[in-house]
């Protein structure tokens, strides 16, 4: 144990175990609705994607992240799948590999952070690839499709910069979209909003809060 939290807290292992426990903050952040975790989502590579016939980005994306498989998913993911590859591979290195180079720790050091960072990348893709189909947007549905729905708000606040809400498209499964709504407003998680309007340039939608009644019959209770 001693041997193991030693590579945790010295060069080259610290390296990425800094990097797995801000992973680690975020995603405890994410799970009680203070991050989004698809704020920066399949649309991460940059700009506003057009959405076509078929539910794809029109936008082309680097052929380095097509050929992985990596372009459809938010970067939240892909930074996770990378960092735990990079931080076991580097933990395995240190164990068993590090003492063999006859080098400076310096420099034998950083040629195993690169390495398994190398290896690493293949590694996360070949896992993260099946999680694909969860983040593109089907067939039939359009970013207009959603505006005048009622949604259900999934973060514990709301405002101009930050916001996640659920909404049925009446093909299954809930849709997730980024919103936004001004504040000050009493629009938390759980709440019940009504889509108003589209931001064409962000992809995010404004919402503002709906009360009536009837508003959560189309959401069941969990």
């Amino acid at each position: 144990m001693s041997s193991f939290v030693y590579a945790l807290s010295h060069y080259p292992g610290i390296i990425p175990s800094i990097l797995i426990g801000a992973l680690l903050v975020f995603w405890l952040l994410a799970l009680v609705g203070l991050l989004d975790f698809d704020h920066i989502g399949p649309d991460w590579l940059g700009g506003h994607h057009e959405i076509d016939a078929h539910g794809h980005d029109g936008d082309g994306d680097p052929g380095a992240l097509m050929a992985l498989g990596l372009d459809k998913l938010p970067l939240s993911i892909v930074a996770s799948g990378v960092v735990f590859y990079w931080w076991l591979l580097t933990m395995l290195a240190v164990g068993f590999v590090l003492s063999w180079l006859p080098l400076p720790l310096i420099i034998s050091g950083t040629i195993v952070l690169i390495v398994t960072l190398f290896v690493a990348i293949p590694l996360a893709a070949l896992s993260l690839r099946p999680l694909r189909p969860l983040f593109v947007v089907h067939k039939g549905v359009t970013q207009e499709s959603v505006l005048g729905k009622v949604c259900k708000v999934l973060t514990l606040n709301v405002d101009e910069r930050f916001g996640q809400a659920e909404v049925n498209v009446g093909q299954g499964s809930p849709l997730n979209l980024r919103v936004y709504a001004h504040t000050p407003n009493a629009l938390t998680k759980g709440s019940t909003a009504l889509i108003i309007d589209l931001d064409a340039h962000t992809g995010r939608y404004r919402i503002e809060a709906y009360t009536a009644p009837e508003a959560m019959a189309a959401y069941p209770k969990r």
